[in-house]
């Protein structure tokens, strides 16, 4: 094939491939650049698009942990864990989707409870994530995240109750994306080294139970 027959397959090739970063949510900012960095390590252009393709559906299931979690629909939220999926908080790992439910179900009622006791009307509240960070290698992936918790307080403002970082990671398991095992560390949490709160204040963890999340 002559020259100028190659050049019209180049610039195909080359805008598919930009479609594809743009639908993966990876243009931007060093989009372009990782994409061409995948190509110098061997890699074809269809193991490309699927790494692209399998980046933006872990990034799509992060938004649903959030989402679920905010909802506190225990059911599914266990689903996006493999079925030997660890959970590692402040009380430890939790290992198992079992384990995992019993212990998130039991904070969120102990919350309930809580609130009830002191007569509190139900506040609203919204769990954020940001700065996510995803690297997919083959069936298993790398991925850090900030968390942020924002809550609603007895006078109607609003504060951050808590942030800190997921890091996980995933594994394809019966062809589906699932965390293998996800760690929460806190780096911010509402009250830890604030002076106590005025008498009559709402106690600082409007967040209580910290690490539900």
């Amino acid at each position: 094939m002559s020259e100028k027959g190659r050049e019209p397959r180049a610039v195909v090739a080359i805008a598919a491939a930009g479609a594809m970063i743009v639908w993966a949510g990876t243009a931007g900012a060093g989009g372009l650049a990782g994409f061409l960095a995948a190509g110098a390590e061997g890699l074809s252009l269809e193991a490309r698009v699927q790494q692209l393709e399998d980046e933006a559906t872990i990034r799509r299931l992060l938004d649903d942990y959030m989402g679920l979690l905010q909802s506190r629909d225990w059911d599914n939220y266990v689903k996006l864990f493999a079925k030997q999926g660890q959970l590692d908080i402040v009380e430890g790992v939790l290992t198992g989707r079992d384990a995992i439910r019993t212990r998130m179900d039991n904070a969120s009622r102990r919350m309930a409870s809580a609130a009830a006791a002191q007569n509190r009307p139900q506040l609203q509240r919204a769990d954020l994530l940001s700065d996510v960070r995803v690297q997919v290698t083959g069936d298993t992936a790398t991925a850090k995240s900030r968390f942020t918790f924002i809550g609603e307080q007895p006078d109607g403002s609003f504060r951050v109750t808590g942030s800190g970082i997921y890091t996980d990671t995933w594994i394809r398991e019966e062809g589906e994306w699932r965390i293998k095992r996800r760690s929460v560390n806190w780096d911010l949490l509402a009250g830890v080294s604030a002076a106590p709160p005025p008498v009559g204040s709402a106690p600082a963890a409007s967040g209580a139970v910290p690490a539900s999340r």
